[in-house]
């Protein structure tokens, strides 16, 4: 379907009803554990995290309970922006291994009932992928319009002001066509013109050649970038006050004081996204698209991206990880979202590659009054009973905490562009600690990593927590059982209580038989919660019921039935 914005959104909405229900939607309500492959095993002592050190640890992501994996990219790349700036989108980089690694990791993945996500890049590229090489070199060459070029104004400078979200403008010159490229990103992430046909038949050929190896679907990067205003408008300045977009890259990003009208989720780029769908699931209905979802509201817009059966299946976004200092402002932004999806869907991440660690930003004020522990649990309790599924940032089933690192460490361009503003994402992508009484870890056999394990992960490390029965690990993995015996989780409705009910989150999940009401207490202090419903037993919850309702201590959380 064509149309404006606001045309695009009313058509989602008024689809209306709750999603039809498939057996072959494998995806829907699954929870996803997110490998950052840089940082999760090395398996030959070079200090970067590999496909084969996935392959060691199977069993132990089999052990956690999950349903899948999403693995980080692993394609050829310069490595810039750390694999999400790609150079072939058809080869894997020696670093992480060989086609026969991967291969050999899907296999071993399905053989323990795990599906496997992978990351792809669909807006950019590495400025040294030859199309762009080939682009760059003339205006009339076979990749000339496979980019986004524009001339310069009269004055000789960019053709309008949008920025990049990493800082400075989001247009480079080239001499050698005496034009600007177009970059939301870094410099050497050149936009892709998926207006193109040709342009965008070649990525979707390169999306089915991993689909057709077995992976089981993609994450695909930054879809609200699909696609630009063909008239370059200029976006205007941001009234703040009239919209509740969320933003990253430190409280002073000069990206934040734009309204992203003609940068950012352009109506073409459902045309786009039905492309995608069409020749990627035609003949394969069980494939998933799961799209990234930022720098717009995306609580409000996901349903126009995943609503009926012709978009993404699903997207998941950051406004829990950005909106959840204040729990008042959470449990409004959960009640959105819940109002909202209709026939969409949306999966729930409190922290991922690109954000702080969860309990250190999400919980901070346990964390400072030595409850870390606890502060992990009350999170990764209501990440998995929201409605839609989740994804789970590799070390967070640890409930590890942000680390700070020194300036010297930081490699993240994002962060070393607007450093001291905003330090980057380096802290939560240091190396995964399996073992405390190692230097690195167990991450690697090698004399260093490519980042530094901080010294306060290791006492978290999966060797101290594996046999601990009352660790986040232990937990985690509890959960995990809790909820597939409870297998309305997966699809059934959300009700979210209104904010009167704060510093206690509390959503109601209804199913077939009845429903469950999920109890989540964001203060230090005990809290009272009035419920007729009976106490269900959950593991690692030291709630109480009286005649009146619920007793939560502090950071506690409980099950009740409602009916």
């Amino acid at each position: 379907m064509t149309g404006g914005r606001d045309i695009l959104l009313a058509d989602a909405i008024l689809r209306g009803g709750q999603p039809t229900f498939d057996a072959r939607d494998w995806w829907r309500g699954a929870v996803f554990y997110q490998i950052y492959l840089r940082s999760f095993r090395d398996s030959n002592g070079d200090g970067i995290g590999d496909l084969r050190g996935v392959i060691e640890k199977l069993d132990y992501i089999q052990g956690l309970g999950v349903d899948g994996i999403w693995l980080a990219p692993f394609y050829l790349s310069p490595q810039k922006d750390f694999g999400y700036d790609v150079s072939d989108l058809r080869a894997i980089d020696p670093r992480f291994g060989t086609i026969e690694d991967l291969l050999e990791l899907i296999e071993g993945a399905h053989d323990r009932g795990l599906r496997v996500l992978a990351d792809f890049i669909p807006c950019h590229t590495s400025d040294e992928h030859k199309w762009f090489r080939d682009s760059r070199a003339s205006q009339d060459n076979d990749h000339a319009d496979w980019y986004v070029w524009a001339d310069a104004s009269a004055d000789g400078t960019p053709p309008n002001n949008w920025l990049s979200s990493f800082g400075g403008p989001a247009w480079t010159w080239e001499p050698r066509r005496s034009q600007y490229y177009y970059h939301p990103f870094l410099t050497c992430q050149p936009a892709l013109n998926l207006r193109n046909e040709d342009t965008l038949q070649a990525v979707i050929d390169a999306m089915a050649y991993w689909r057709d190896l077995g992976i089981d679907g993609f994450r695909l990067d930054a879809v609200q970038c699909l696609c630009w205003d063909e008239a370059l408008r200029s976006n205007p300045a941001r009234v703040t006050q009239t919209d509740d977009v969320a933003l990253g890259g430190g409280p002073n990003n000069p990206f934040a004081r734009q309204e992203h009208l003609f940068d950012r989720d352009l109506p073409f780029g459902m045309s786009i996204i039905e492309r995608f769908r069409k020749e990627l699931t035609d003949g394969h209905p069980e494939f998933a698209l799961i799209g990234e979802l930022a720098d717009v509201d995306t609580s409000r817009l996901a349903v126009k991206y995943t609503g009926g059966q012709d978009r993404l299946h699903a997207v998941y976004d950051f406004d829990l990880i950005h909106k959840g200092k204040s729990i008042r402002r959470w449990v409004e932004t959960l009640r959105v979202r819940s109002r909202f999806i209709n026939s969409g869907w949306l999966l729930n991440v409190m922290t991922n590659h690109d954000s702080e660690r969860a309990v250190s930003n999400l919980t901070k004020f346990a964390e400072d009054a030595g409850q870390r522990d606890a502060g992990a649990k009350l999170l990764l309790f209501l990440q998995a009973t929201l409605r839609g599924g989740a994804i789970v940032f590799q070390g967070e089933e640890l409930g590890l905490p942000q680390p700070k690192l020194d300036f010297e460490d930081l490699q993240d361009p994002w962060g070393l562009n607007l450093y001291p503003d905003f330090a980057g994402r380096d802290g939560v992508r240091t190396p995964f600690p399996w073992r405390h009484d190692l230097k690195r870890g167990g991450f690697t056999d090698g004399k260093s990593s490519w980042l530094p394990i901080p010294r306060e992960h290791l006492p978290l490390a999966v060797d101290k927590q594996e046999h601990d029965e009352n660790s986040v690990l232990s937990f985690f993995r509890a959960l995990m059982a809790w909820r597939k015996e409870h297998a309305f989780l997966r699809w059934g409705g959300e009700v979210v209580c209104d904010a009167d009910t704060v510093p206690i989150i509390a959503i109601e999940r209804r199913g077939d038989n009845g429903a469950i009401t999920f109890l989540a207490n964001f203060s230090l202090e005990e809290r009272f919660y009035p419920c007729p419903g009976k106490l269900i037993p959950f593991p690692h919850s030291t709630a109480r019921q009286d005649a009146k309702g619920i007793h939560l201590p502090g950071l506690s959380f409980a099950a009740t039935s409602t009916g």
